[in-house]
């Protein structure tokens, strides 16, 4: 399949001539749940003559806000892209073409695809072009996990392929790929791995030798360019936890943007009766591994189904699309078994991806009379137009929906180069939520996931109190001076209100899913809490949770101050104005009369001006001035900074913090992980009921850090009772962050002395302040990782016998003697049903149960799944069966049966 990537230019024969793609190096800054990325593309003009304009194909992750932009010649000269409205930047770029000056222009083509055209570029010559994007990192779909997925070529797509992608050509195989991500969490990592490339990890040492439990890098180095996304998830403890952050804006103190996050540990309540829909890609994209992933991950779907009350359909879908049967049917042993065995013999082989016209098909067939949720499996690999819009159609579906038979479409995002924005899209407009897999090895634990959140109730109403529980604070407001005019082809816009949110109305929260809440507002000072209910059908009470506010500082160094937290939410503000849903992100006033349309494209314009932002309505442009400088000057300069924001210049912070009191700021990039490392304060867990509160003293304040001003705390019975957490102090003040980093310096493995330094790596981009020397790992694929970090807690694939002994389970959940299972668990295990007098069935699904406990550890949501399929077996029909004693004693004696001491 055709890879679109690298720069093409017409040849002064007017041929097409491709720019080989020399070096591509990405350096990643992961830390807790966000990440920034520095991505370099080294291009090379081996021609005798200067390139005319010269275009650059490249995706990114849909979830990224491209923040800044530079091109830097062969000699060390750097040229700093400024945003701009899209019709001007375009314009500025062929100004300083026709005056023969050396140019850059960054666009957006999609919300994982942006170009960009450069100028002339001289013979023999290289160009290095250099892109930051920061983003929140994928959910994993495993408790305590972070996903992250970047893009390494652009796949062919279904439909009509953007102007801006015509005739760029594909990849050089000699291309050189260095990919190196810094990881640090605020508790300890259990696990670092790549299921898509071999890797190589770096564990941090203190001076005294001692390995830091909560710093790592991993990298992968390649002499040929990757045709597949690269991938790296990381287990840490403490990821799922509540944080809030709130950051002043850097330039102006004027603004406070904040961001709450967290994953509901609460088990909210499931729908009685549901109908399940499966909308599966066998289009020629999906062949090979993302078509059997797709196959396991569907059979297993079917598996994990409620057995009561349950209806559901299968549709396929390429060119044309069709239904298992014209409408949903019952789930019993029978339809099940049927529609298992039509699975397996699936193929891609449907033509192209006609998804809207599938979503469409599915949709008119549900039952209305019920809730749905519709389950859709793809690499979302098509170009979405007015012809060809699968968004327009779930908007519509859910819109038209009744309040007791609502609909909510899932995606799962499957292959090596999956469209993030595509499946990410679908599942906002569907209310549901996405996830992604590369292979089926992955996919296991997220089936049961999506099936859980698919099973859930509707949320009627979700409230975040940004101030906590006291009297809005006082707003800074001063329309006059705040933002700089827009354009005059754009609608001048009224200010924003002091509390922009998104999105606006909140209408879920997912069980076991990371949820995301950002606001920028323009409080005078920083709250000490936030405080977020939710009213849940079928609830009587409302749920509530109060989450701490800590305060970080911008990713930050000589030369470059990113707002991360203002950059994200103001990225999320474009995404959803873009996408015209005014529940989710409101249309500001205009100040004279305009379509919805003009304001939209206003908002968007007025966002990506201010926090320097490529939108559908912005573009970076970077123009050769005659006064670039080398990176080293560039470093000590200021001029990066006033060029990104130049049309609104720095004032003094007015902004004080009820949160937190700054110490000693011993370094001009102190940054926000300087803030945090050695914050102590314990957090409440969302929504459980089970550990008793307890309290812990207030540390010892440290220089250079801001401490949140008050407790976690809950005032509703629903709430999880404390936890607290240490921290590693063995790498402080070393680079941002937007983690919480609980935890208590008065229990910290190590001491606060500052260790010696590592080696620094080529064009760090932040300056380091002295922390731990590295200890190199040596390099082993991914599926190698037990014998790479030996007391990492690794994730295992689950074994083959696990997924043959769950093929085995019926419809109900029940297990029935069989000689396959009997293979499997041992018949003599098997047939001691006679001897201790119990009901063959009860004692084969003991033993099932009990064979699962133990194979089926490390996939902790799977398995609670398959043990309630079980259960409610075991409670229900087989009831009966018992012999007067307890399930759950039958599965004891199995498990003893079975020797799992």
């Amino acid at each position: 399949m055709s890879r679109y990537a690298g720069i093409i230019h017409h040849s002064p024969d007017n041929t097409l001539v491709h720019l080989p793609l020399q070096e591509v190096n990405v350096r990643v800054w992961m830390v807790d749940v966000s990440a920034r990325v520095v991505l370099s593309q080294v291009f090379e003009n081996v021609s005798e003559t200067p390139t005319s304009r010269a275009k650059y194909v490249f995706p990114l992750p849909a979830s990224a806000a491209t923040c800044a932009f530079e091109l830097e010649h062969a000699d060390g000269r750097v040229i700093v892209g400024v945003a701009k409205e899209k019709s001007e930047a375009a314009e500025t770029f062929q100004s300083a073409l026709d005056a023969g000056k050396t140019a850059g222009l960054v666009e957006w083509v999609t919300d994982d695809l942006f170009t960009i055209s450069i100028g002339s570029i001289p013979a023999r010559q290289k160009v290095t072009a250099r892109l930051t994007f920061v983003l929140d990192l994928l959910d994993e779909g495993r408790p305590d996990h972070v996903r992250l997925q970047l893009p390494m070529a652009v796949a062919e797509r279904y439909g009509e392929t953007p102007q801006a992608m015509i005739d760029a050509s594909t990849t050089n195989e000699r291309t050189r790929v260095q990919i190196t991500v810094d990881v640090q969490t605020s508790d300890t990592i259990q696990d670092i791995r790549s299921p898509t490339h071999p890797i190589s990890l770096l564990r941090y040492k203190t001076r005294e030798g001692r390995k830091s439990e909560r710093r790592m890098s991993a990298i992968l180095t390649s002499t040929t360019f990757l045709d597949q996304d690269f991938v790296l998830t990381v287990h840490a403890l403490g990821l799922d936890k509540p944080r809030c952050f709130a950051e002043v804006d850097p330039q102006r103190g004027d603004t406070i943007a904040m961001q709450l996050s967290f994953v509901s540990k609460f088990k909210m309540p499931r729908v009685p009766s549901q109908e399940y829909m499966f909308v599966i890609d066998r289009s020629g994209s999906m062949d090979g591994n993302p078509m059997d992933t797709a196959k396991c991950t569907l059979e297993m779907l079917l598996h994990l189904l409620p057995d009561s009350q349950t209806t559901f359909n299968i549709f396929s879908f390429g060119n044309e699309v069709d239904g298992m049967w014209g409408s949903s049917v019952p789930l019993n042993e029978a339809t099940m078994r049927h529609a298992i065995s039509n699975i397996q013999t699936m193929k891609a082989n449907y033509g192209g991806t006609e998804i809207a016209k599938a979503l469409q098909f599915a949709v008119v067939s549900r039952n209305r009379d019920r809730p749905t949720a519709m389950f859709v499996l793809t690499d979302g690999d098509i170009h979405a137009s007015a012809a060809l819009d699968p968004f327009t159609v779930v908007s519509n579906a859910v819109k038209n929906c009744k309040p007791d038979a609502q609909l909510r479409v899932y995606t799962l995002g499957i292959g090596e180069h999956v469209s993030s924005a595509m499946c990410e899209r679908l599942a906002r407009e569907g209310g549901g939520t996405c996830l992604f897999a590369v292979q089926a090895e992955d996919i296991t634990g997220k089936c049961a996931q999506l099936l859980n959140a698919g099973r859930t109730r509707e949320i009627e109403s979700v409230t975040v109190d940004w101030h906590g529980s006291g009297n809005p604070p006082a707003v800074n407001f001063s329309p006059s001076s705040r933002h700089h005019p827009l354009p005059p082809s754009i609608v001048q816009l009224e200010p924003p209100p002091p509390i922009q949110q998104v999105p606006h109305v909140i209408t879920k929260i997912i069980p076991g899913m990371r949820f995301n809440v950002f606001a920028i507002t323009t409080f005078r000072s920083v709250p000490s809490e936030v405080r977020l209910r939710a009213k849940v059908d079928g609830l009587a009470e409302d749920l509530e949770l109060v989450v701490p506010v800590t305060v970080v500082k911008p990713f930050k160094d000589d030369w470059t101050s990113i707002p991360l937290v203002h950059t994200l939410a103001a990225r999320e503000l474009i995404k959803h104005l873009a996408e015209g849903r005014t529940s989710a992100a409101p249309l500001p006033k205009p100040t004279v009369p305009a379509t919805d349309e003009e304001v939209r494209k206003a908002a968007i314009v007025r966002l990506g001006l201010e926090y320097q932002l490529v939108s559908q309505h912005t573009s970076f442009v970077a123009i050769e001035s005659g006064r670039e400088t080398t990176r080293s000057r560039l470093r000590r300069s200021k001029s990066w900074q006033r060029s990104r924001r130049q049309h609104n210049p720095p004032s003094t912070p007015v902004v004080t913090s009820d949160a937190a009191t700054p110490g000693t700021d011993t370094s001009t990039v102190q940054t926000i992980l300087d803030s945090l490392s050695q914050l102590a304060y314990a957090v409440f867990s969302f929504f459980s009921s089970d550990a008793p509160s307890t309290t812990r003293g207030r540390p010892r304040r440290l220089p250079g850090t801001y401490y949140s001003a008050a407790p976690s705390r809950s005032g509703s019975p629903s709430i999880l009772s404390e936890h607290t957490f240490q921290h590693d102090n063995s790498s402080t003040d070393t680079f941002s962050t937007l983690s919480s980093l609980e935890g208590s310096s008065t229990s910290s493995r190590w001491s606060y002395s500052r260790p010696s330094s590592p080696v620094r790596p080529r064009e760090d981009p932040i300056e380091r302040i002295p922390s731990p020397v590295l200890g190199r790992i040596p390099s082993a694929p991914a599926f190698q990782a037990q014998a790479v970090l030996p007391r990492l807690r690794t994730h295992s694939p689950i074994p083959k016998e696990a997924y043959t002994l769950i093929s085995l389970q019926s419809y109900d959940g029940s297990f029935t003697p069989s000689p396959q299972l009997g293979q499997l668990v041992g018949i003599e295990t098997l047939g001691k049903a006679a001897e201790l007098q119990v009901d063959g069935n009860i004692w084969a699904t003991a033993v099932a149960v009990a064979y699962l406990k133990h194979h089926l550890v490390a996939e902790p949501d799977l398995l609670d799944a398959l043990m309630n399929k079980a259960l409610e077996y075991a409670e229900g029909r087989g009831a009966s069966l018992l012999s007067g004693r307890d399930f759950s004693a039958w599965v004891e004696t199995a498990r003893q049966h079975l020797g799992q001491g």
